[in-house]
């Protein structure tokens, strides 16, 4: 005797794995390791940080003359 499949139940096991694949191909071509994108962030903050601390504001040049 052959063994019953239920087809709704294959439907939705096939449809998973395809997208599982899918989400793996994704996080290979568009994806950053978590560690690359936490030194960017803190590179971003450092330079913001930075350059703010450099500007010259109108109003600590006006107070000062």
């Amino acid at each position: 005797m052959s063994k019953v499949i239920n087809f709704k139940r294959a439907a939705k096991k096939i449809a998973k794995i395809k997208k599982e694949k899918l989400a793996s191909e994704n996080r290979t071509k568009h994806g950053q390791k978590k560690l690359t994108s936490a030194m960017i962030k803190r590179k971003k903050k450092t330079l913001s940080t930075h350059l703010d601390n450099h500007k010259i504001d109108k109003t600590d040049s006006e107070s000062n003359s």
